[in-house]
Formats: structure tokens, sequence, C-alpha cells
């Protein structure tokens, strides 16, 4: 069950492109969840049916609900902050299959600039997307700019954070998606997709 507190990212109902933006969980019971979005809500209606995130225990999970409860701001909460409750449907289900096969890249000693960390580890990439371990906190849906190299391969761009698990101080895997719609991901991906095919040869030639 999701526990109060946690972080749910919801997709924009109507929108060519998936704009995801987060809410915090204020009640949780077996059959009904409560949120507030952290910034400017989407513009949910009673009865409408949205898709969010979450992060489970081992993978980042996807949902449907139904959008049971739409209240207003008490008197005197300074936050203004609309409160949603919705009735989940059916069974979440994983949010991370990927299409491209993503490759481990930790005995490659792959490093990024990420935001303003640099020399982070690259734990694994695909033509998609990738993962890294970093020190500082990143938020679910927020965007990272990101500069990876190989050899004579580099590639930067604007990725969006879909997981997160904390290792200890200092150490949290965040897995990256690039940004659909930004101008540079076209280039990114590309790249993405050479560096990924380079360390799976080297790979191969170590086997």
């Amino acid at each position: 069950m999701i526990k109060v507190g946690s972080d749910i990212l919801f997709q924009e109902p109507i929108c060519d492109t998936r704009r995801l933006r987060r809410s915090v969980v204020t009640a949780a019971s077996s059959e009904t969840i409560s949120v507030q979005f952290v910034a400017e809500p989407f513009e949910f209606e009673l009865e409408q049916e949205v898709l969010f995130y979450f992060n489970g225990k081992r993978e980042f999970l996807q949902q449907v609900g139904r959008v049971s409860e739409v209240l207003p701001a008490e008197e005197g909460d300074e936050s203004g902050a609309i409160t949603f409750s919705l009735t989940p449907i059916g069974d979440p289900i994983s949010a991370e299959s990927r299409q491209n096969y993503r490759v481990s890249t930790m005995a490659a000693s792959l490093e990024a600039n990420f935001g303003p960390e640099q020399g982070v580890s690259v734990q694994d990439l695909s033509s998609t997307g990738f993962a890294v371990v970093a020190a500082q906190p990143y938020d679910l849906g927020q965007s990272v700019d990101v500069q990876i190299r190989h050899e004579d391969e580099e590639c930067g761009g604007v990725a969006v954070v879909q997981s997160v698990r904390e290792f200890g101080p200092g150490r949290i895997r965040y897995g990256m998606r690039a940004l659909e719609g930004d101008p540079s991901t076209g280039t990114f991906l590309a790249t993405l997709q050479r560096i990924s095919l380079a360390v799976q040869r080297e790979q191969l030639q170590r086997a």
C-alpha cells in the first residue's frame, strides 16, 4: 500500500507528450489515497480516470485511479492546496519495461556530469535512458542536465528522474529517461545508443 508522505507522479490526462507533475500522499487506505500537488495541480474532475506513478518495493510502478473527491483548501490554510482523493483501479504494474536492452557499465567505470555534480558513477545505460549513483537529492519527475562521455563519444541533454533508491548517506541511485520534447533529445539518444553498443562490444571482447 502507498504510504502517507510518499511521492506520486501524475501524467497530464490529455497531452500528446508525457508531462508529469509531483504530488504528496496526505492520507492512504486500502481503498483510497488522498494527494496534494507540490506545485500547480492538473485540472482533475470527479470520476475522471488518471494515470499515476510511484516507487514500489523493488521497482517503479504505474496504476490507474478514479478521482472520487476534490476538496478545496481549508479556511486558514496558507498553502491553498487542493486535495484529490482517488480510488485505485486494478493492480499496479511495472513502469520500467524497456524496449531496449540496458547494459551494465560498472565494469567500464563510466562517469557523468549530473546536474551540479561531476564524475558520478553511471551504473547502466541503453539508447533511451541510464542509471547513476549520485550524492545530492533529486525528486521524482525532476529534470536534470546530464553529460556522459565514453572515449571519443560525448553526449548531453536533459533527463527525467523515473526512480529513486537510497543505498546510504551520499549514495542514491536514480533511474533516468531522456526528456521527451527536448530539442536535444534526438542527438542525445543516438549517442547513448552508440555508447551502449561500444560498452557491449568491450564486454564481449573481455568474455
